[in-house]
């Protein structure tokens, strides 16, 4: 279970039982951070909490703003500075992290919009077109006469194009969405922006809410069942193809999301494939193998591992091509074959091999190569012009204080 998920159902609990609620979310980030922005944490009214901002070092003081915030019903932004040794002592945290972190503190209502995008996030179909929503987290007037935007503010922008707003004024919605707007059309990611609106800046938190990471496996062997396993943890969709389609594959892999019985001639008519597809290739039989990887190729999908020797796959693609004069493996299909699927990690059990093709499958999803960490330059979490790197300049200046 990913965590929007469970905090998702963690809110309908305590809703169940008569209860309130706050989020926090990380909006921010400067420096280091074990999170970073779009981390959540759901705080309950009497303290239970689920999900993660930090390493822990933050959670039992933003459960704190979370009471305050839950009997006050107004939002609050809480900004940790661990820049400097004073600062970390002055907190008490024993934070260590050398960064300045922002947490937006909300209270959380059944009828919240940002609740729906959310819940939609984690529930709806792994085609389903992402949400973009900007959510407002600091805001000073131009002058004391001007309007203020509201902390927690929202604009949502839907993958059809429809806009929705919380708290936000006709005329500001308009501005930020075309800022928005902009950002798309420019393919900027996720992260910390400022815009200016009404003659005053306004950073804002922009982020792109995507459904379930859809992962196909192709064979129902027993070396399949650790894929689901570590897969449904991370909270991909999973679908299981038998290409035996034997019946008892139904109960063996009922944890997986969705399993088909599909012979390889008809998999095409009954399992869809999308550019954001994972698929894994682990029939073990090479008839079977030779059919599945022709239609895998021919796919969308944005990965194609392929369980087995290199030279077992080598000597597939050349009879594709000797079958089919038509069939040419390009540049852009090599770059999503992974033949033999998994990092080089020294797996050899199932568990094993299962966990190194995962790490693969994740790395490939964020752009990397799955190196270590150590040998990295720079930030590990990317840079600017991925949405996870150190915030523009005027960042800095800031004149908010811890809550």
């Amino acid at each position: 279970m990913n965590e929007v998920r469970a905090l998702v159902e963690a809110f309908d609990r305590a809703c169940a039982g008569g209860g309130r609620c706050a989020l926090a979310t990380v909006v921010s980030v400067e420096g280091s951070s074990y999170r970073r922005p779009g981390a959540r944490m759901l705080v309950c009214e009497g303290g239970g909490s689920t999900g993660t901002i930090s390493a822990g070092c933050l959670e039992a003081d933003v459960v704190e703003h979370a009471k305050r915030i839950m009997r006050a019903g107004e939002a609050v932004l809480v900004e940790y500075d661990t820049a400097s040794t004073s600062d970390e002592m002055a907190w008490g945290l024993g934070l260590g992290c050398n960064g300045v972190v922002r947490v937006l503190v909300e209270p959380l209502a059944p009828d919240s919009p940002y609740l729906d995008a959310l819940r939609r996030s984690c529930e709806g179909q792994t085609d389903e077109a992402p949400v973009r929503v900007a959510t407002v987290y600091q805001h000073t007037p131009s002058s004391p006469d001007a309007a203020r935007l509201e902390t927690g503010a929202r604009l949502f922008i839907g993958g059809g194009g429809e806009v929705d707003r919380e708290r936000l004024s006709d005329e500001a919605a308009a501005l930020l969405e075309a800022e928005v707007r902009a950002l798309s059309f420019g393919g900027a990611a996720s992260g910390v922006h400022i815009f200016e609106v009404e003659g005053a800046g306004v950073k804002v938190f922009v982020e792109t809410l995507l459904p379930p990471v859809p992962l196909v496996i192709f064979g129902a062997g027993h070396d399949a069942l650790p894929v689901v396993e570590l897969a449904r943890g991370l909270g991909w969709q999973t679908e299981v193809v038998d290409p035996q389609a034997r019946p008892a594959s139904l109960s063996r892999f009922a944890a997986a999301d969705r399993v088909t019985l599909a012979r390889p001639e008809v998999v095409a008519a009954q399992v869809r494939l999308t550019p954001r597809t994972l698929a894994l290739l682990m029939s073990h039989n090479y008839s079977h193998d030779l059919e599945l990887l022709k239609f895998l190729l021919a796919s969308p999908a944005r990965y194609v591992g392929v369980v087995g020797p290199r030279k077992r796959t080598e000597r597939m693609l050349g009879e594709l091509a000797a079958a089919d004069e038509a069939f040419r493996l390009g540049e852009e299909e090599r770059g999503r074959l992974y033949s033999p699927a998994g990092l080089d990690i020294g797996a050899s059990s199932p568990a094993e091999i299962a966990l190194s093709i995962v790490a693969e499958m994740r790395a490939v999803l964020d752009g990397r190569r799955g190196g270590s960490l150590r040998e990295r330059q720079g930030s590990i979490h990317g840079s600017a012009s991925d949405g996870e790197g150190v915030p523009p300049a005027e960042e800095l200046a800031r004149p908010v204080a811890a809550a």
